[in-house]
């Protein structure tokens, strides 16, 4: 252990004006430091040893870096005030420092490495509020494109909202000369032989992909008060455009909903890019 105490304060790392320590890596879990400096076979202690310190350098690397880029961006988080989100933390579930220390043991964490988390989480979503969110665009294109790519799961289609006139081919002329004279309606009362008549030959609103393929491609795109003829021998059915309505035409909740779903898909994009800028001016030197 005397040579581990001579070499304590080893600088192993330069991250831009920081610098990770001996003391600091052998620190961030003592438990397991000490676990590794009780095994006997000195390979075997070697290889635990350069396997730990690689995966605890790796993660304040990290944790450092994104301090720094946080810090270019005039966030800073405090060491008191990790301290005190801490404290807030053990006096609203009532325990203690040693026994969060023990909750977090059996969940694999030290409590070094919980206080760079609860850093991490204020210095995130302060990066949030302030930089990556500000980044984040939702276009229209945008959501068009995500109901495209996700009409059937949001069980969003086109709808179509009709009357209806079903008559024979003897009705063709009369019904062609009345139409600009009577309402769609009126007509429908007249002449359809259809039960919807009464009503004014009203069928409701019908979804897009519900109806046979021929009178899709009839009805699709119309706009309001159009008519589309389709004749099937001696029959002739008249379909008016009551309203059209676009797979596109959602509510503010859906609507709402896929915006915040487009968000968190572009958040880590906005993230990551906006960290690998940064990083391209992070001095990082490992010591050898």
């Amino acid at each position: 252990m005397t040579i581990q105490a001579k070499t304590i304060d080893k600088i192993l790392v330069i991250v831009g004006d920081k610098i990770i320590t001996q003391y600091e890596v052998e620190s961030f879990n003592p438990k397991k430091v000490k676990e590794i400096y009780s095994v006997n076979d000195e390979k075997k202690r070697s290889e635990l040893l350069k396997k730990y310190y690689q995966s605890v350098l790796d993660f304040l690397v990290n944790q450092y870096t994104i301090e720094i880029a946080a810090e270019r961006e005039g966030i800073k988080v405090s060491e008191n005030e990790v301290d005190t989100a801490i404290n807030q933390i053990l006096e609203k579930n009532n325990i203690t420092k040693e026994q969060l220390t023990e909750l977090l043991e059996k969940e694999d964490l030290t409590f070094q490495k919980y206080k760079w988390q609860i850093k991490m989480d204020i210095i995130n979503a302060r990066l949030n509020s302030r930089v990556i969110l500000p980044k984040i665009v939702v276009s229209e294109e945008d959501i068009r494109n995500y109901i495209d790519k996700n009409k059937e799961s949001l069980e969003l289609d086109d709808t179509v909202e009709l009357r209806m006139i079903v008559t024979d081919k003897k009705n063709k002329e009369n019904i062609e000369k009345e139409i600009e004279k009577l309402s769609f309606p009126d007509l429908a009362i007249k002449y359809s032989s259809d039960k919807s008549a009464k009503s004014g030959g009203y069928i409701g609103s019908l979804k897009l992909g519900f109806l046979p393929d021929n009178l899709r491609e009839k009805l699709k795109d119309k706009k309001k008060g159009e008519i589309v003829v389709v004749e099937e021998g001696d029959v002739i059915k008249y379909f008016y455009i009551e309203n059209y309505k676009t797979k596109y035409d959602i509510d503010e909740k859906i609507r709402s909903e896929i915006i915040d779903t487009l968000k968190k898909e572009q958040y880590q994009k906005v993230y990551e890019n906006w960290l690998a800028e940064h990083k391209k001016t992070i001095f990082v030197k490992y010591m050898n």
